[in-house]
């Protein structure tokens, strides 16, 4: 038998990790030899990729930050569709990374190449315009959050909701923790530099506000594609570690194990915001992005909520503190009650099942996996 070839891209670690996982589940069901190349990291390289580019050199937050990488990007967008043309693979899979990966979808349709989008474009809060394009481009759309399906299929995509692979990996273990002295709070600054820069100074001076006012260990939490000499870097700068009371430490045992132990929390914006919720840690959720990027921003996006918990739950569980909004002492003194109530603490917790429910139990990249080979056992007649 032939071997079959799938091009594979993702553009940063969490979609490298998403992809290897996909990529795995797909090994098990997928008869025969197979062959999967792309772009990804240290995750799809283990699963066995052939990697065209190493997705860290392409790292980037907000329209201003992206950039700065256009060569970068431009240099991929090339290499891969030159490599597409020569091995002509069964099935294009693009995760997440929506702003290449869209227009990369166009022109693998142009060459006859079937394309399955895992992780979907959040056209519901921003940009909504490219469902269009979305619809003209992509054959299968796999989508991680329960109401992208009925959005995406109002609108004349093929798409099924396949499970969240969060959830799906964080169901196996949901430990209990026990709150004890002092209380551990786990800061989750995001995993690209650029934000990271921008939001963990924010999280520490909000850690030294309740440091004067609950005894408190603070664990920032490393990032896999973070440098642990940027986070002790930005540490040691920032005016608030000097006080007596603020006792911080790097964390590089993964967002789940800080989480796990954790009392609670201040969270950037994404998908740690569903890790917390699926572990049952009360957080706070921040985020901020530089004010070019905002202003480039603003015109396209179509929702106040930011944080993925609560747009799961379908209500505001969790405190946003965006932008303007982001404040230290707001968010520090959220966290002292969280602290110190244990009714508030409990409150939200209840909430946060809200999400677990909501998410279920289907495991992700297994689901996905199945989806995929349904469709290339009927092929692409079968879409609209």
């Amino acid at each position: 038998m032939n071997e079959r070839s799938f091009l594979v891209v993702a553009g940063e670690s969490s979609g490298d990790a998403h992809a290897a996982e996909l990529i795995e589940a797909l090994k098990a069901r997928l008869h025969g030899s197979c062959r999967f190349w792309g772009s990804g990291g240290t995750e799809m390289r283990a699963a066995g990729v052939e990697l065209v580019m190493d997705v860290d050199r392409l790292a980037a937050v907000g329209p201003r930050e992206a950039l700065s990488n256009w060569r970068n990007y431009w240099s991929l967008f090339r290499k891969l569709q030159k490599e597409a043309r020569t091995r002509r693979p069964e099935l294009a899979i693009l995760v997440d990374f929506p702003e290449f990966n869209l227009r990369l979808a166009g022109r693998l349709k142009r060459m006859g190449i079937p394309v399955c989008q895992y992780i979907g474009p959040q056209v519901w809060a921003w940009r909504s315009s490219r469902v269009k394009q979305i619809s003209r481009f992509v054959d299968l759309m796999l989508v991680i959050l329960p109401f992208e399906e009925d959005y995406y299929r109002r609108r004349g995509v093929k798409a099924f909701y396949v499970g969240n692979p969060t959830a799906a990996r964080l169901n196996r273990s949901r430990p209990e923790t026990v709150a004890g002295d002092p209380r551990i709070v786990a800061l989750l600054p995001g995993s690209r530099r650029r934000e990271v820069e921008r939001i963990l100074p924010l999280q520490l001076e909000a850690a030294a506000f309740v440091a004067e006012r609950v005894r408190a260990r603070f664990l920032v939490v490393k990032a896999p594609a973070i440098e642990e000499s940027i986070l002790s870097g930005l540490i040691q700068m920032n005016a608030a570690t000097q006080s007596k009371d603020l006792r911080v430490e790097i964390w590089k045992q993964g967002s789940e194990a800080a989480l796990s132990q954790a009392d609670s929390a201040i969270v950037k914006s994404g998908t740690s915001t569903l890790e917390a919720a699926l572990l049952g840690v009360p957080f706070a959720m921040v985020y901020r992005v530089s004010g070019w990027s905002r202003l480039l921003l603003r015109p396209w996006i179509r929702t106040d909520t930011y944080c993925l918990a609560n747009l799961v739950a379908g209500k505001r569980i969790v405190p946003e503190f965006v932008q303007e909004n982001a404040k230290p002492e707001e968010i520090g003194r959220f966290l002292v009650r969280l602290l110190t109530e244990p009714e508030l603490a409990g409150e939200m917790r209840r909430g946060l099942q809200t999400v677990v429910q909501r998410l279920g139990d289907s495991p992700g990249p297994d689901r996905a996996a199945e989806e995929i080979e349904n469709f290339l056992g009927h092929g692409v007649k079968e879409k609209g």
